[in-house]
């Protein structure tokens, strides 16, 4: 290879050129997209039938497709607490959840919103709820619903 400096051909020795090339393709990570950014997780839907909300919990209040019940408790408050677990990221599930809760007539309070964990007050009718929403890991969330 012949570099030109001022007008005269200047040789680089071989070592070189190659050296160089290795370090411009050092950097290559094999995707587009910014060096060390991972290409998207690709989420698929849970199978499965679901389930239905246990007595406590109103039988109109959207439930995510996918869903698969992990604990049902009472809460001394008279509450009903109940964990379950859905495919999608926090952002999305939260999304999706607000609008389905005011299609079907709720009022959403103003929330907690993260990236990890978000919190969403909901009413319908005087009754009061809360949504917690936490990331289990890219494709999975888990719901805490009181009501």
């Amino acid at each position: 290879m012949r570099l030109r400096t001022g007008g005269a051909p200047v040789a680089l020795p071989a070592a070189a050129v190659l050296l160089a090339a290795g370090v411009l393709l050092a950097g290559c990570t094999g995707h587009s997209g910014r060096p060390g950014s991972r290409p998207a997780p690709s989420c698929s839907p849970a199978a499965g039938a679901g389930f239905s909300w246990p007595p406590g919990i109103p039988a109109n209040l959207p439930l995510p497709p996918g869903a698969r019940l992990g604990e049902v408790r009472q809460l001394a408050s008279g509450f009903t607490l109940v964990t379950f677990t859905a495919p999608g990221t926090v952002r999305t599930s939260l999304l999706e959840i607000t609008a389905a809760l005011q299609a079907a007539g709720y009022t959403v309070g103003r929330g907690i919103v993260g990236t990890s964990r978000s919190r969403l007050p909901f009413t319908r009718d005087g009754r009061p709820g809360v949504l917690e929403l936490t990331a289990v890991d890219a494709c999975t969330t888990r719901w805490q619903v009181q009501a």
